[in-house]
């Protein structure tokens, strides 16, 4: 109908007091649009706030722990190439950075010292501290340390100025002695090895000291944090290096990348989770309205007709509507600030960054968010409201007083006249046939609402399947009952080295050292030195209730190895520079071997883990003689991705390379070699020590790397620092090494009933035979006392201490899923009582012609019960077809993701869903009873 333009109506007060009046006969629908309103705020804000909370805590926490925002490395890039890297479009941020060499106080070890430009110190290393004073230094002089490097150097109260006299070793041969000036100190979180604490010093130092950062130095990037980084690491080599650079790529994910992971599994199901949860919301709002349209409709359709302009309609609908809108969000405002600003962080900020800086670093109220989520709101009900006024301005004033949202469909015109038999059903039956008439007479009404409730329980339960499968739990509950170890050497332990695990990051191996077996061997190099001794390990395994089956066992040896230059150039860069030569010295050597300094690890592995590495390498088409491996006459390198695409091509090369083992000097040479002074050590070759005994010649069997994607499970001695070189042998091929087994390390699973008895028996044993080493003598060492001794590691001692952390954590997520099935359950409220009260006039009418108040009762409770019906079908049904599909996906995001589909949590929900259908129906009934009663 045209707009009535001779009508000079346009009265503000009418068209106040018409929006006024339509609100109140509205009063119901209103309170409900109000709160659904709220509750879209409130939703929002609280599920995105916490999400986004989370995932900055745990990249705030994994970036102080690293003590630096990047995650990829060049090492010894040119200028050239920074300025490439720096070009890229997914790279956010890179600095350059020198390593100079260790600082020394009183002939103590300091810190290492290192060089970084403005960028890598303002963009990426500066994050990563806190309580920083100061400022970077820029004269000669300037120096900036840690606050643990300034205790180690005894100065417990700092000040800018104050002299610091240090000796820097650059290199092998260059030291240089400095006074040095303070002029900034700042606190870190890096692990308490010393060789983690940084101090800094300028670049015109470091050019003083005759060299240039910008000639060779390591660039350090913070990447996109949606690669991960094979991604990284591929695209640097084909955009700046190139496939034949020497130079080598040092990648990790982004902390933010692994952050998403833990949460949700990645960007993507980041993103479909928060469509899904947004379209959760529209329909918590547009169900409301649009079931309530037809009457709106039919209000604003008598305006029209009595000549009411189009402008005038429109200021009246949405004067009420407006009136509806600014109450919600100012309630969901209010509730959004004071539940995300005080209440819960109040009781989620102490389970996170608590040794990190503190919680106040966990934020999580969002203003941002907040208006995000005002305008959502506002934009569905301004453009549902949209639909009403478009029907009353586009339908006739006949069609707008008559409309009710049923759309009627043609005839179809009969070809004859068919007799249809009718059959007379009871009243209970017709009871049913009329409950499901009234849902189909609707049916987009019907299938909106099952959709929208299945929708709300599917994001619940799949929240629930995400929390529980991500849970840290499952890393820990991976490993095995207990782990048992050598300790490091005391000068290991005065290191930091051992009690990492203690505070492993989500993810992360809890039962994990970063010590190499250098730290272990310090003093015990020996070639009678076990971690876990024959005696220990017999009394370890026929504890009562040990399952032998399950429990694994590593043996092998801790041996110097010799191996020609072609087998390890693959490895070493400028091996020329570093490697040792070793000619004649009575030894079976030749000049083409090259021996190294320090004892390797030679691990034995069985015949089912070589038929594993078989299928990786036949599946993955690598060049690796696993063969030899096999039949004992080759040995494989094991690495953690050391080789750059260029040393991977030379290790291809490298197979069937010579390479023998040596053993260490036995007990009885170092003995004796304690016992004699520094004139006569000097005096004396080595062969008068002893002929230490070697192995038979193997081939190389080629290099692995462990760190690939698809790499099969293969356990590793737990003294495996990053960059340790592991030889991988057989049975066969170790009978071949003139040395005993040795038992690296013991994973012992139990019986559970017997569990706390075995552990107080396993702490039995291990005391006494760390009292036993405490008076063996070793290799003379400064600081050593006795042989290394064994220890272990709890899997129920590292779930208690992972208690506050996995509380924490289902806090976190079991908030978000809670506020989820909220929204779906109001969403369900909202739609039978909005459906009911749009039907007032139309159960009325079945009362006139006979329906009994107890019909009517159980009419609305059948149709409540449909709606429950059907959504129970679709649960485990299309509902677990879609968590399985999510599982799979978790699964090749995440090693130690579990999927478990929440069946009794399933069951417990559709029975409660029946109890709310059976509730709302009658509390709607008696209500509704009441209402006529009243005005009657």
């Amino acid at each position: 109908m045209k707009e009535n333009a001779f009508i000079p109506n346009n009265n503000k007060s009418v068209i106040y007091m018409l929006s006024k009046e339509f609100g109140r006969y509205n009063k119901r629908r209103n309170c409900i649009l109000m709160g659904a309103i709220s509750l879209c705020i409130i939703t929002l804000t609280i599920v995105f706030g916490i999400a986004l909370g989370k995932v900055q805590a745990e990249y705030i926490k994994s970036v102080r722990t690293a003590g630096m925002d990047a995650s990829t490395c060049i090492e010894e890039a040119t200028q050239n190439q920074y300025e490439k890297v720096c070009s890229l479009s997914y790279v956010k941020q890179a600095g350059r950075s020198v390593s100079v060499g260790e600082a020394i106080a009183n002939e103590e070890y300091v810190c290492k010292i290192q060089v970084l430009d403005e960028s890598a110190w303002e963009k990426i290393v500066k994050p990563a501290y806190t309580d920083i004073h100061g400022h970077y230094p820029k004269e000669k002089k300037e120096i900036m340390l840690s606050m643990k490097a300034l205790e180690e150097i005894g100065i417990k109260n700092p000040k800018q100025g104050t002299k610091v006299n240090l000796s820097v070793n650059i290199g092998l041969f260059r030291t240089e002695k400095e006074e040095f000036v303070l002029c900034g100190w700042y606190t870190d979180y890096v692990d308490n090895q010393k060789n983690s604490i940084t101090g800094y010093i300028s670049e015109a130092k470091y050019e003083d000291w005759g060299y240039d950062i910008e000639k060779k130095s390591d660039i350090l990037i913070r990447q996109s944090d949606s690669m991960d980084w094979q991604e990284i690491e591929e695209r640097l080599y084909q955009d700046v290096l190139g496939k034949g650079s020497e130079l080598k790529v040092i990648s990790h994910n982004a902390f933010a990348y692994d952050a998403v992971n833990q949460l949700i599994g990645s960007y993507g199901m980041a993103g479909m989770g928060a469509m899904v949860i947004l379209c959760g919301i529209f329909f918590l709002i547009y169900n409301v309205m649009w079931i309530s349209m037809a009457g709106d409709v039919q209000q604003m359709g008598l305006l029209n007709m009595i000549g009411t302009t189009r402008k005038q309609i429109c200021k009246v609908y949405y004067g009420q509507i407006i009136g509806v809108l600014i109450p919600g969000v100012l309630i969901g405002t209010f509730f959004s600030v004071f539940l995300l600003g005080v209440v819960i962080p109040k009781i989620l900020g102490i389970q996170y960054l608590t040794i990190f800086g503190g919680a106040k670093v966990f934020r999580i109220f969002r203003p941002g968010i907040l208006i995000a989520s005002i305008v959502f709101a506002t934009l569905i009900t301004m453009g549902v409201s949209a639909g009403v006024i478009h029907h009353v301005v586009n339908d006739s004033c006949v069609e707008s007083i008559n409309y009710t949202s049923l759309k009627i469909g043609k005839k179809k015109r009969k070809s004859r006249k068919v007799k249809v038999k009718y059959t007379k059903r009871s009243s209970a039956k017709e009871l049913l046939y009329m409950a499901w008439q009234n849902l189909i007479r609707y049916r987009g009404r019907f299938l909106l609402t099952v959709f929208s409730l299945f929708l709300g329980i599917e994001v619940f339960l799949g929240n629930v399947v995400i929390t529980n499968g991500s849970d840290y739990i499952h890393v820990i509950e991976k490993r095995p009952d207990f782990l048992i170890a050598g300790k490091f050497s005391d000068w290991g332990q005065r290191e930091g080295y051992g009690d990492e695990y203690k505070s492993r990051d989500a993810g992360e191996d809890p039962m994990k050292t970063e010590g190499g077996n250098f730290c272990l061997l310090y003093g015990n190099d020996y070639d009678e030195f076990s971690p876990i001794s024959l005696e220990a390990k017999e009394s370890l395994l026929n504890l009562d209730g040990v399952d032998k089956k399950s429990s694994y066992i590593m043996q092998g040896a801790y041996m110097i190895t010799t191996i020609s230059r072609n087998g390890i150039s693959p490895l070493i860069d400028n091996f020329d520079e570093k490697a040792e030569i070793r000619e004649g010295s009575g030894y079976d050597y030749d000049y083409s071997m090259i021996e190294g300094f320090d004892a390797d690890v030679i691990q034995i592995i069985s015949d089912e883990e070589i038929a594993e590495l078989q299928q990786y390498v036949k599946e993955n088409n690598l060049t690796v003689d696993l063969e030899s491996l096999k039949n004992g006459t080759g040995v494989v390198i094991l690495h953690d991705h050391q080789l750059s695409p260029k040393q991977e091509k030379m290790a291809e090369k490298s197979i069937g390379e010579p390479v023998f083992f040596t053993t260490l000097l036995s007990k009885e040479d170092w003995s004796f070699w304690n016992q004699l002074n520094q004139k006569e050590r000097n005096s004396m070759d080595d062969t008068e020590m002893s002929e230490r005994k070697q192995s038979e010649r193997f081939e190389l069997s080629g290099y692995l790397d462990n760190r690939l994607e698809g790499f099969p499970h293969i356990r590793q001695t737990w003294h495996g620092a990053e960059g340790t070189i592991y030889y991988l042998i057989s049975e066969k091929g170790f009978e071949k090494i003139p040395t005993k087994k040795k038992t690296l390390y013991m994973e012992l699973n139990v019986d559970e009933e017997k569990e706390p008895e075995i552990k107080a028996e396993i702490q039995d044993i291990l005391f006494r035979e760390n009292r036993k080493r405490e008076k063996m003598t070793g290799v003379e060492r400064e600081g050593e006392t006795g042989e290394a001794g064994i220890f272990c590691i709890s899997k129920s001692d590292l779930l208690s201490e992972a208690r506050n952390y996995m509380q924490g954590n289902r806090l976190i997520l079991g908030s978000i899923s809670v506020v989820l099935f909220f929204v779906g359950l109001m969403n369900y409220f909202n739609v039978m009582i909005t459906g009911i009260l749009s039907r007032r006039k139309e159960l009325g009418i079945m009362e006139k012609v006979g329906m009994t108040k107890e019909q009517k009762r159980k009419l609305l409770v059948v149709e409540g019960l449909y709606y429950c019906l059907a959504v129970a079908i679709m649960i485990p049904t299309i509902g677990y077809g879609i968590l399985r599909l999510i599982g799979i996906y978790m699964e090749k995001k995440l090693s130690y993701f579990v999927f478990c589909y929440p069946v009794e949590l399933t069951i417990v929900l559709i029975v409660c869903l029946a109890v709310i259908c059976l509730m709302v129906s009658e509390v709607l009934y008696r209500k509704e009873n009441k209402i006529q009663t009243n005005e009657s």
